[in-house]
């Protein structure tokens, strides 16, 4: 009997030897903080924070864009007091500069611009951008709002995409990639295509335009 027993045992042994080592799963969703947008370290809580300074992406092409904040803009079409961030950058030519002012959504699942100084923008209102909160990997959401150009208020559409929710890009551990599409409500046209890749402590790595 022992020296069966010591066969069965030795044959697990060598089972568990040979068996290839288990790996960790892709987290399948992930809190997106306010820091991961803009570069800042997080301390893990599970709450859309602001944290105050000033911070630099990180994208390795093209002129990096600056976010300041958080600071207090009352919008000029509502009339709300908001609490805000000031993104600027400085492009290749003065047509290619750009100005924004980003304010998270009141149901705190994006951030999106409140001001642009292109495209004839004069304001916006509940713009989805950036995703904030809980979102799961390949989760699809659609978000109306509105943006004035001069005194015309024109209904708008933005589709957010998390095409990785978790992923190491370039070196980067914990990236986010994320598809954004934009176009005018009630027409079937896109207006602009984009992919974002954030990393921790980094912001935004990467940016491109789909064709």
């Amino acid at each position: 009997m022992n020296a069966i027993r010591a066969a069965k045992i030795a044959i697990l042994l060598c089972a568990s030897l040979a068996a290839p080592p288990l790996r960790a799963e892709t987290p399948v969703s992930r809190f997106i903080p306010l820091q991961l947008i803009l570069g800042d370290r997080w301390d893990g809580r599970q709450t859309i924070s602001y944290p105050v300074g000033r911070f630099t992406e990180a994208v390795p092409e093209g002129a990096a864009s600056t976010w300041t904040g958080p600071r207090q803009w009352t919008h000029p079409k509502t009339g709300r007091s908001l609490t805000v961030y000031f993104r600027s950058r400085e492009g290749r030519n003065l047509s290619n500069n750009a100005d924004q002012i980003f304010a998270v959504r009141d149901d705190l699942s994006a951030i999106g611009r409140v001001a642009d100084s292109r495209f004839g923008i004069s304001a916006c209102d509940q713009e989805a951008k950036y995703p904030l909160g809980l979102w799961t990997r390949g989760e699809t959401r659609t978000f109306d709002y509105v943006c004035w150009y001069g005194s015309t208020a024109r209904p708008q559409v933005v589709t957010l995409t998390i095409q990785e929710i978790d992923y190491t890009y370039d070196g980067y551990e914990h990236s986010l990639r994320l598809e954004w599409i934009l176009r005018a409500r009630d027409e079937p046209r896109v207006n602009d295509h984009r992919v974002y890749i954030f990393a921790p402590g980094r912001g935004m790595v990467r940016q491109w335009k789909v064709p």
